[in-house]
């Protein structure tokens, strides 16, 4: 499960929500301009998933919010959410590109959207989460968290801890930042020589519980006793169906670690969503957000492994404590597919 954080918010499909002090304003200025004295930033966000989902929407707002916060003269205007259509998707783009000077583009589903509506906003600085354009454009920055790295840490620990060898990965669409979630657990799993075998299932929804748990459910009854859920809401479905198992089902989540959400739960590849976007709206609203691709990792602190106290051997705490720092000096490098794909236009790791 992407875990839980505090945030107040309604959850409306297709809905511009307007800020209190008023409509949105301001206009889509010049990036070269944002932050000057006398001169309000106005920022738009759209996302795939509702605001309020408990995972990755939830905490790619938060660390908006945060920017905010922390800057001046910066509002968030509006807000899209619950978006999947890409007719939609490239409305609500459109409406918010015509009010803001920067738009958050939350969600990997979202770039073929972005493609399409930036070139007709060029004074508009769009920022593009989990995903990148096919080609450069220079008013878009794409920022991504190397989750690969993480599920390289997922896949070492729940082969270590796992009876039946089998692992799986649950996912709602099957973009190349989900599928980088498989690749690295494959890669983890076959650090040792036990011969883990992992499977992986796309559910068409993040959200869908129904979908999840059916899904779970069909890998635990071929015998795999490691699930990471590469959901939103949907986790709901996954911790039902290790509940109900008639073994012992350990269940990994992604970006947040929530303990209290099911017993089950071993750990998380933890992915700082906040502070990666606190740290691209800022710059985007200073006019230091350099086009082309952004790549957060974990030599910075982005992506961390987490257990949940006293859920895991010290094996398996040690196996993690030694695949993160050789990830980070090096000594393992990511196999094809692992992390999302570099593209062949200007590109930076931070």
């Amino acid at each position: 499960m992407r875990a839980a954080i505090p945030l107040v918010s309604t959850t409306v499909a297709l809905t511009v929500t307007l800020a209190a002090c008023g409509g949105a304003s301001g206009g889509a200025a010049s990036t070269t301009s944002h932050g000057q004295a006398g001169k309000s930033v106005s920022i738009g966000f759209i996302s795939q998933a509702p605001r309020n989902d408990g995972g990755f929407t939830q905490y790619g707002l938060a660390g908006v919010k945060a920017a905010i916060a922390a800057g001046k003269g910066l509002k968030l205007s509006s807000i899209v959410d619950n978006v999947s259509n890409s007719q939609d998707q490239i409305m609500g783009l459109q409406r918010l590109a015509a009010s803001n000077a920067v738009v958050v583009a939350d969600g990997a589903s979202l770039n073929k959207a972005v493609e399409a509506v930036a070139p007709k906003f060029p004074k508009v600085r769009f920022i593009l989460v989990a995903a990148h354009t096919e080609s450069f454009a220079d008013n878009v920055t794409s920022v991504d968290a190397a989750v690969g790295y993480d599920a390289m840490v997922v896949g070492a620990v729940a082969s270590a801890l796992s009876k039946s060898k089998k692992l799986g990965m649950i996912a709602g669409l099957q973009v190349p930042a989900s599928a980088s979630w498989y690749y690295g657990m494959l890669q983890g799993a076959g650090l040792d020589s036990s011969g883990t075998r992992v499977v992986q299932t796309y559910t068409g929804d993040y959200n869908d519980v129904g979908k999840a748990k059916q899904a779970a459910e069909a890998m635990i009854a071929t015998g795999v006793d490691s699930i990471l859920s590469d959901l939103d809401s949907g986790s709901q479905g996954v911790y039902q169906a290790a509940d109900a198992a008639g073994s012992k089902v350990d269940v990994y989540q992604v970006f947040g670690l929530d303990c209290a959400a099911d017993k089950n739960v071993v750990g998380s590849g933890v992915v700082d969503w906040s502070a990666i976007l606190k740290d691209a709206v800022t710059d985007a609203a200073t006019g230091q957000l350099p086009a082309g691709a952004i790549s957060y990792g974990m030599a910075k602190g982005a992506v961390t492994f987490k257990f949940c106290p006293g859920r895991a051997t010290g094996k398996a705490e040690k196996i993690a404590d030694k695949v993160t720092q050789e990830i980070i000096d090096g000594s393992i490098t990511p196999a094809d597919k692992v992390l999302l794909p570099r593209p062949s236009y200007a590109f930076a790791q931070r």
